[in-house]
């Protein structure tokens, strides 16, 4: 029987590949030609913006969260992308509607319903000093090995005033925060 038996430096341990003892049992371990195959799963990249100012709008319409996009160019169109996004937030008595973007094409959003979107901001109550969290983790496939843009949109309730990282009322008792996007580019 023939086999391939590596032995580690040192006398450490050792790894061996056998044929089967039959020809019955062939089995075949095809290697890629190209690529990172031994690498899926692994962490290849992260790029990270964190904005520390702020951003207000009142629009009903999906606006840019200004400051809030991060940029990657993956190593592989096998590539998946992690973003991670962590938002603070006051406003006033009225929901938030966000929604994530790889270029101008939203994604992880509802298929369709009532104000669809990748995630709904509530719980902001008539008390101005708060400031709420809210999170997005995505696992996307942009197949691609251009670079990539991912951005954040929100959009206000009528009536609503949505503010990225401080309180409504801003006060010197009140807090002031940072948000965040992280990327990270998952071998394939």
């Amino acid at each position: 029987m023939s086999s391939i038996k590596l032995t580690a430096d040192s006398g450490g341990g050792t790894f061996e590949i056998k044929a089967p003892a039959s020809s019955a049992n062939t089995r075949v371990l095809t290697l890629p030609d190209s690529g990172n195959y031994i690498l899926g799963g692994k962490i290849l990249q992260v790029v990270q913006t964190v904005k520390t100012d702020t951003f207000t709008t009142t629009s009903t319409s999906f606006t840019d969260i200004t400051g809030m996009s991060a940029s990657i160019t993956p190593q592989s169109t096998s590539s998946k992308i992690l973003v991670d996004v962590n938002l603070s937030y006051g406003g006033n008595n009225f929901n938030f509607f966000c929604d994530l973007l790889r270029g101008s094409t939203t994604i992880g959003a509802a298929p369709s319903g009532n104000n669809n979107c990748t995630l709904a901001l509530c719980g902001i109550t008539t008390t101005t000093y708060q400031i709420f969290n809210g999170s997005i983790l995505f696992l996307d496939s942009p197949s691609t090995t251009s670079a990539t843009t991912y951005k954040l949109q929100i959009a206000c309730q009528s009536g609503g005033e949505f503010i990225l990282n401080k309180s409504k009322r801003d006060s010197t008792a009140d807090a002031t925060c940072t948000s965040s996007i992280t990327l990270s580019e998952v071998a394939g």
